[in-house]
């Protein structure tokens, strides 16, 4: 094969004219396309480093408010803490306050049960004292008996003081005019001696002779009521009883 000259120069021309058309067409459109693209990425590239700036920089913020919240809590949880165990303190402390009284109440009242358990057990021994004494005096009521309990009570008229007597005059004097009248009671009627020895003891006591009015009374049981102008003396078995039951009342 020869190598003709003007063929080989005609395929340079060609060569250059396809690398002019190349580069015309083809490498500076490809070059501006990967340019563009190039600075396209970098554009990209800086903006998605500045997004990472910008979430790093949240994310610390975040990080920091977490730690601010979870302080934030960590206090909130201190001081519920505190005040649940002052509260919890408070209210032991009142129910302590409340049980002392509840006891205090309890035990008063236990107290007044058992006093007036004790006052009851008392009472009805008293009254069964008195009953027995009151039956038993009823058995011993006679006219003897009434008899010894009347010169009791002339033995004490007789010891009667010099005051007491005047007084009983005085109280004579300032309530009648004359002889005063006596009221004498008895639950039998007495001997003759008896009653003429009263009179007469009255009479002295008295400072003159007075009206003696006699009366049968059974509840005095057995002995003697006189009633003076101003005042009222009295020994009997009814006496006794009567002052036994209302000591035991």
């Amino acid at each position: 094969m020869e190598l003709d000259i003007t063929t080989f120069a005609l395929e340079i021309v060609n060569f250059l004219v396809l690398l002019w058309l190349l580069t015309r067409f083809l490498y500076r459109p490809v070059k501006s396309a990967l340019a563009a693209r190039t600075q396209a990425s970098a554009s990209l590239r800086q903006e998605l480093q500045q997004r990472g700036a910008a979430l790093d920089a949240r994310a610390a913020q975040l990080e920091r408010e977490r730690q601010e919240l979870a302080a934030r809590r960590e206090a909130a949880e201190r001081e519920l803490t505190n005040e649940m165990a002052a509260y919890r303190q408070k209210q032991l402390t009142e129910l302590g306050r409340e049980l002392d009284a509840e006891r205090e109440k309890a035990r008063a009242r236990l107290e007044q049960e058992q006093t007036r358990l004790h006052e009851q057990d008392e009472n009805e021994l008293r009254r069964r004292a008195a009953s027995f004494v009151a039956q038993y005096l009823r058995r011993l009521a006679a006219p003897p008996v009434e008899a010894a309990v009347m010169e009791l009570f002339l033995a004490e008229l007789a010891e009667q003081s010099q005051d007491a007597r005047f007084a009983l005059r005085d109280g004579w004097s300032q309530r009648h005019e004359g002889a005063p009248t006596i009221d004498v009671t008895t639950a039998f009627t007495p001997p003759a001696e008896l009653r003429e020895r009263l009179e007469t003891q009255i009479g002295t006591l008295m400072g003159q002779k007075a009206r003696t009015e006699w009366r049968i009374d059974p509840a005095l049981l057995a002995g003697i009521c006189v009633h003076l102008p101003g005042y009222s003396l009295e020994a009997s078995l009814r006496r006794g009883v009567d002052a036994f039951a209302v000591e035991a009342a």
